[in-house]
């Protein structure tokens, strides 16, 4: 799935009360109040506007994959999510800390699309906390009465891949966990630092190293990946230079689709080919037809990742990222040739 492109950025400072709770963040206030059941809440600023929620939620249902991605990577469990039936644990692995099995999630969607909600079985999870989203292709605020009726619900805006960054920091500030954010954002920091370094002590400069980035969408189309995208975003924090040929999208996307005629454009001194669960039959090597006439091809630079975990913008997908780019340059990952 593509998205228009944007970055969001919000930064969080916690404070400490005494007697009560403190929400942080722009239009965000503590009410340290009790709910009906006697429990401390706070209030938190979404999408939707003011929602007062339980200070500490202990049961929470997400309905976006990036905001599962987010939930789980600051240490919470979530009681339901979106996927679908019978192949939810391979579309949610991305979203997932390694190791959590995605099949075993109870899912409150009858398929991965924002808006197609299983009102019922999200009721049977008994969330104490539900966070949705709106996003330029779809929003969740037609059936906010209803998921109110449920659990106290905040909606926060996705407005394209490049929303993952910020994603991680509204999240957070939802669930009071700023603390585990700044570990994750730290974390995927020294990732950036330690492959950086790796990369160089392999001899290969990333400021004078070309990736180009190939998705496979199907046997007729081919889609580049820009720096605005989300698999763009991490190989330019790597410092990597990039093709002139996907230096800017064309219109409002973060890709450039292109017929496979036009594959010279996907060249680089170092190629990510990227095929995932969408495009199955891809191929596994490229050494055929067009494929051959790649100077990555011909110099075996070209590699085979699962775009799956490339294309999921969350940092679960990010440190996936890193790993695949660090293990393709220090010579751990064999070429698709």
């Amino acid at each position: 799935m593509s998205y228009t492109r944007r970055l969001l950025a919000f930064a969080c400072l916690p404070l400490a009360g005494a007697l009560a709770l403190t929400g942080c963040g722009p239009g965000s206030d503590d009410t340290g109040s009790d709910d009906a059941a006697g429990g401390r809440t706070r209030t938190v600023e979404g999408a939707n506007g003011q929602v007062e929620i339980p200070a500490e939620p202990e049961r929470v249902a997400v309905l976006w994959r990036p905001t599962l991605a987010a939930v789980t990577g600051l240490g919470h469990e979530v009681v339901g999510t979106m996927g679908t039936p019978g192949s939810a644990d391979q579309e949610l692995a991305p979203f997932l800390p390694a190791g959590v099995d995605g099949g075993a999630l109870t899912l409150v969607t009858n398929s991965p699309v924002e808006d197609d909600v299983n009102i019922e079985a999200l009721a049977t999870t008994e969330p104490d906390l539900i966070i949705g989203v709106e996003t330029p292709m779809g929003s969740q605020a037609e059936m906010l009465d209803s998921l109110e009726a449920i659990a106290p619900t905040v909606l926060l805006e996705w407005e394209g891949t490049g929303s993952w960054r910020g994603h991680l920091e509204e999240v957070a500030e939802v669930l009071g966990a700023q603390e585990a954010a700044q570990e994750a954002l730290g974390a995927y920091d020294t990732a950036i630092e330690e492959a950086r370094a790796r990369i160089e002590g392999a001899g290969v400069d990333p400021a004078q190293t070309e990736v180009s980035l190939v998705r496979l969408q199907d046997e007729t189309e081919i889609r580049l990946e820009t720096p605005e995208s989300f698999p763009g975003q991490v190989i330019d924090d790597l410092g990597f230079a990039r093709p002139d040929t996907q230096s800017e999208a064309e219109g409002d996307t973060d890709f450039i689709s292109r017929s496979y005629e036009n594959l010279e454009q996907g060249d680089g001194d170092v190629v990510f080919a990227m095929a995932g669960s969408g495009f199955a039959d891809a191929p596994d090597t490229f050494t055929d037809g067009v494929w051959s006439n790649l100077n990555a091809v011909q110099d075996e630079r070209i590699y085979r990742v699962d775009y799956d975990f490339w294309g999921a913008a969350n940092h679960h997908g990010a440190h996936r990222i890193i790993d695949d780019v660090t293990a393709a340059l220090t010579g751990e990952m064999d070429p698709a040739v």
